[in-house]
């Protein structure tokens, strides 16, 4: 399955020059994927659409940033909430 974001987007999305971090986006480009899939309850389809696209930067920027462990943005969860799927 072809990434939802490439590196490129995301470092362009950061403002990130070179290759020094790319390890480090990448690591966290999967572990944003997991964090939505999981809120989710499905996987990720393959093609995503624009609000979760804004979600995974804005969590990965958050991952990037907030090393520490600091709360997720509220609005994750607003772009998330539409393609949430409801197992009852």
């Amino acid at each position: 399955m072809a990434e939802p974001l490439t590196l490129t987007e995301i470092k362009d999305y950061l403002r990130i020059d070179g290759e020094e971090e790319d390890t480090l986006l990448t690591a966290l480009r999967a572990a944003a994927k997991e964090h939505c899939a999981n809120y989710l309850q499905a996987a990720l389809p393959s093609e995503v659409p624009m609000p979760v696209k804004q979600a995974l930067l804005i969590l990965i920027g958050h991952f990037y940033e907030q090393r520490a462990g600091e709360d997720i943005p509220k609005v994750v969860y607003v772009l998330l909430s539409p393609y949430r799927a409801h197992l009852w």
